[in-house]
């Protein structure tokens, strides 16, 4: 895993955990649930980009089976 796809996958994995926290607490949640709300959707983020940045199919892209 590069730095540099840390350093782009950081604001936005930010933004994800921020997100349900300020929606929790205007609903009037309590922030154990807030912070477990935030936590699992930081979770989902961060898979989601992994399963991106290692689930590449590495061929060419005029490739077909034969």
């Amino acid at each position: 895993m590069k730095i540099s796809s840390i350093r782009k996958w950081l604001p936005i994995v930010g933004l994800a955990a921020i997100i349900p926290i300020i929606l929790n607490l205007v609903l009037g949640v309590s922030i154990i649930q807030a912070l477990v709300a935030s936590g699992l959707t930081v979770l989902l983020v961060v898979s989601g980009f992994l399963f991106k940045s290692f689930g590449r199919d590495r061929r060419p892209a005029g490739y077909e089976n034969p």
